[in-house]
């Protein structure tokens, strides 16, 4: 850990305040740094991360004090929506910046699979629909509310699914619904496919004790301009964009 990494590691009773936009529901939470809940809020059904995300920051500061209190923003960047993981990961670099604090970029899909509670444990799949076939995985094991990643998260074909998930392995997920599994494969809930902000507060504070006791910080701690989204494919239209390139290239 730099020195200034390790000076940035605020009081226990600082805030964090956690972003998730990365899936179709949105919701923010706030906790200490120490690990301690305060309160969380989703939001209105549906794609209304642009609308909602600044004002529901806002009155839930509010609620509780000011955001002099802040000592980290988290935010959830991706795998998952372009347009969704793209609002959080501005505003969470938005708020670093303008507050002086580090900024946390955490798994979409290990938010996920925290979201499926500390009672649950072994390994466990999360799977995205990123349309025309195509899916986000990870492979995780989860024991105690600890998660410890199996295999790198990476794209797939739908189809590649039965052969990539071994007996046993639980899964959850958008892009898990639409696949006949067998009995020995738990499914989770279809509400669990959309991760509370208030498991990726829990991560958040994990990471930061990590941090704490010597693991290097991750891009945008020191600096939030340094925080990235992170897609495991190009986009719809950038695809589109590409192949029109391509064809004009040919003719």
């Amino acid at each position: 850990m730099s020195e200034s990494s390790a000076q940035k590691i605020p009081a226990d009773d600082r805030w964090i305040l956690m972003i998730e936009t990365s899936q179709r529901q949105g919701s923010i939470a706030l906790g200490t740094v120490a690990g301690e809940f305060i309160d969380e809020q989703l939001f209105s059904p549906g794609l209304v991360h642009s609308k909602e995300l600044m004002p529901r920051i806002d009155d839930l500061i509010g609620q509780h004090g000011s955001r002099s209190q802040l000592g980290i923003v988290a935010v959830s960047r991706g795998p998952g929506s372009f347009t969704g993981i793209r609002i959080g990961v501005a505003a969470a670099k938005a708020i670093g910046w303008a507050l002086g604090i580090p900024t946390l970029g955490l798994s979409s899909l290990e938010c996920m699979i925290h979201g499926l509670g500390a009672e649950t444990r072994g390994h466990w799949a999360a799977i995205l629909d990123a349309s025309g076939g195509d899916r986000d995985l990870g492979i995780f094991d989860l024991k105690d509310g600890i998660i410890e990643v199996i295999e790198d998260e990476r794209a797939v074909r739908v189809e590649e699914l039965p052969s990539l998930i071994t007996e046993g392995m639980g899964v959850v997920g958008s892009g898990c619904r639409d696949v006949d599994w067998p009995e020995s494969n738990p499914v989770a809930s279809i509400e669990r496919d959309q991760p509370p902000a208030k498991s990726g507060l829990i991560l958040a504070s994990q990471m930061v004790q990590a941090i704490a006791s010597g693991t290097p910080a991750p891009p945008g701690w020191d600096n939030p301009h340094q925080l990235q989204p992170r897609y495991l494919r190009v986009s719809r239209a950038e695809e589109v964009r590409r192949q029109k390139l391509a064809e004009q290239g040919r003719s």
